[in-house]
């Protein structure tokens, strides 16, 4: 079997566009469309998954919303030089599982940290006493040495005393969690918005303050259902595509 049909193998005639568009940014993904290159035609992807070339249309379409594509009218499709890192959001959020990057090394740094009294909301939020101390991390998530997103990670100081030092040692807060008798976590809820980024986030993103960022905010709690943190963070837009 040739590669072209190997590609198109299990989509069905008649498949929707979704499901078009899932086996397309497979195969970009695994690197069967290179990075600058331009797709086949219209026509010659409609035979090769064996659907309409409207269906085939709205699929392209699909990819080139979430910055896998490019369209040139009069020239075609080309998969974007600069790919995007893609970001799976799911009720386990794992920085290495979860954030992707063809041809990247995904690195996490702790930009700064510091131990302050609770706020109202952080109190209510995470169950605290009226000025309990909590650790604020602020972290910076790099492809290769461009930064994707920055958050800010609040926990109880008490129940987490030296998880900064920890996490630099890991290199991973889910095994640093570990030393703390955390085996294993869920996000709760994720909010997500579009906003422009404070100048902190502008500076660290290294981006513009003109550009939009996808700023979410969300909560981690253990087995027991107990909540172990609060993040606060956002994403360069133009670099990073959420997929639900």
């Amino acid at each position: 079997m040739d590669e072209k049909n190997r590609q198109g193998k299990g989509v069905k005639a008649g498949a929707g566009w979704a499901t078009v568009a899932d086996e397309l940014r497979s195969a970009i993904d695994k690197g069967k469309h290179a990075p600058g290159t331009r797709l086949p035609s219209e026509r010659a992807l409609s035979e090769q998954f064996g659907v309409s070339r409207v269906t085939m249309r709205r699929a392209i379409a699909e990819l080139e919303g979430e910055g896998l594509l490019r369209v040139a009218r009069g020239s075609g499709a080309y998969v974007r030089a600069d790919m995007p890192v893609r970001f799976q959001l799911g009720d386990k959020v794992r920085f290495g599982k979860d954030l992707t990057a063809r041809d990247a090394n995904l690195t996490r740094k702790v930009f700064s940290t510091r131990e302050i009294p609770a706020s109202a909301d952080i109190e209510a939020r995470l169950d605290l006493q009226p000025g309990e101390m909590v650790l604020e991390m602020c972290v910076v998530a790099y492809a290769d040495e461009l930064p994707v997103s920055v958050v800010l990670r609040i926990c109880s100081a008490a129940r987490f005393p030296g998880l900064a030092e920890k996490f630099a040692a890991f290199g991973s807060f889910t095994a640093a969690l570990k030393d703390y008798g955390v085996t294993d976590y869920w996000r709760r809820s994720t909010d997500i918005t579009a906003r422009m980024p404070t100048e902190v986030e502008a500076r660290l993103l290294q981006q513009s303050r003109l550009t939009p960022v996808l700023a979410y905010a969300g909560e981690d709690i253990d087995a027991d259902g107990t909540i172990i943190s609060r993040q606060i963070g956002c994403f360069a837009s133009e670099r990073v595509v959420v997929t639900v």
